[in-house]
C-alpha cells in the first residue's frame, strides 16, 4: 500500500490536474480541469461537455482544453497531471498520421510546445480528486467549455482536503501500466 494525496507544485509552478470522464466507451462524456499554485489556492478550471466518447479520448480532450484554459488564464510554467497514463504517452510518442486520435494530439503538442515550459506527469485519480468530480460532473453540460471563475460547492471539501495533505492508501505495482 502506497499513501497516495495531491502533490502541489513547487515554487513558480502551477498545477493543472484533468480528467475525462465516459458514460460508456464510448459514451456521453465529458471533461474537467482546476489550475491551482503551490499553496493549493484555485485559480481558475472548467467543466466541459464534449459529445459522445471513449474513456481515453475523453482524457485527451481534457488535457488539450486544460493547456488552453491554462494558456488563457496567462500561465506560463505549468506542471499538467493526468489520471491516465494512456493519455500522456499518447501524447508523448509519436504515431502513425493515420491514428483515430492523430489530429487532436497533434493540437496538444502543438500547444505543449508553445512559449511556455509544461511538464506532462501521471497521477493516480486519489491525487487528481478535484479533476475528476469535475470531469463527472461535466457529463450533465451541454456540449462546449465552461470557465469556473471560483470553485463549486461540491469541490470544496476536496480542495481543502488537498491543502492540508489527505492522504489515501493505493495498491501500486511497481512498473504498473495502468490507466487508473
Amino acid at each position: 500500500m502506497t499513501a497516495i494525496s495531491w502533490a502541489p507544485p513547487a515554487k513558480g509552478w502551477v498545477m493543472v490536474n484533468t480528467d475525462g470522464a465516459s458514460n460508456g466507451n464510448p459514451g456521453p462524456a465529458g471533461a474537467g480541469e482546476v489550475v491551482r499554485g503551490p499553496l493549493g489556492n484555485w485559480l481558475g478550471g472548467f467543466v466541459a461537455g464534449i459529445g459522445s466518447a471513449t474513456a481515453v479520448l475523453a482524457e485527451l480532450w481534457a488535457i488539450y482544453y486544460g493547456l488552453e484554459l491554462t494558456w488563457k488564464l496567462g500561465h506560463r510554467v505549468v506542471k499538467l497531471a493526468s489520471d491516465s497514463q494512456l493519455a500522456i504517452q499518447l501524447i508523448q510518442e509519436r504515431h502513425d498520421p493515420i491514428h483515430p486520435y492523430a489530429t487532436l494530439l497533434n493540437l496538444i503538442r502543438r500547444k505543449s510546445g508553445q512559449d511556455w515550459l509544461v511538464s506532462l506527469t501521471h497521477t493516480y485519480r486519489e491525487g487528481n480528486r478535484v479533476a475528476d468530480w469535475l470531469s463527472k460532473h461535466s457529463l450533465v453540460y451541454p456540449y462546449g467549455m465552461c470557465e469556473l471563475v471560483d470553485p463549486p460547492m461540491g469541490v470544496v471539501p476536496l480542495l481543502q482536503d488537498d491543502i492540508m495533505g489527505v492522504t489515501f492508501e493505493r495498491w501500486v505495482v511497481a512498473n504498473s501500466s495502468s490507466t487508473s
